[in-house]
């Protein structure tokens, strides 16, 4: 049973220290969606997040290091339209013992902003706790 499903733009950390001023640039204008290196469909379901599309990704509800909603030094600002005040990243650290990794969120961006980043965020800590 889905808990949520959205579609959703993501990106790994080291993907995104590979963008340049341009994509900086491109994310200001009306129409472009913010940064991202993937799309496809998340669905979260009582055992975790499950991602098809372009890259399949499954984190394990156990994996979960770590859900924190805002920008820091991999998605800034710049890399969303009006400088995020309508759309901020959901960050997820994952640990499976063998190997740790971040992940950027959009969920649901409709070009006023993302419309489920918060529901997904307030679910995690909810089933986290």
């Amino acid at each position: 049973m889905n808990l949520l499903e959205a579609k959703v733009l993501w990106s790994y950390d080291h993907e995104l220290e590979t963008k340049t001023g341009i994509n900086n640039i491109a994310a200001q204008f009306t129409g472009v969606p913010p940064v991202h290196n993937h799309t496809g469909v998340l669905r979260l379901t009582k055992d975790g997040l499950i991602i098809r599309g372009d890259e399949d990704l499954i984190i394990p509800l156990a994996d979960v290091e770590e859900a924190y909603v805002g920008f820091d030094e991999s998605y800034q600002r710049n890399f969303v339209k009006n400088l995020g005040l309508l759309c901020q990243p959901l960050r997820i650290v994952t640990n499976n013992g063998i190997s740790k990794n971040t992940i950027y969120l959009i969920l649901d961006y409709n070009y006023f902003g993302c419309a489920k980043n918060l529901t997904l965020f307030d679910l995690l800590q909810e089933m986290l706790a």
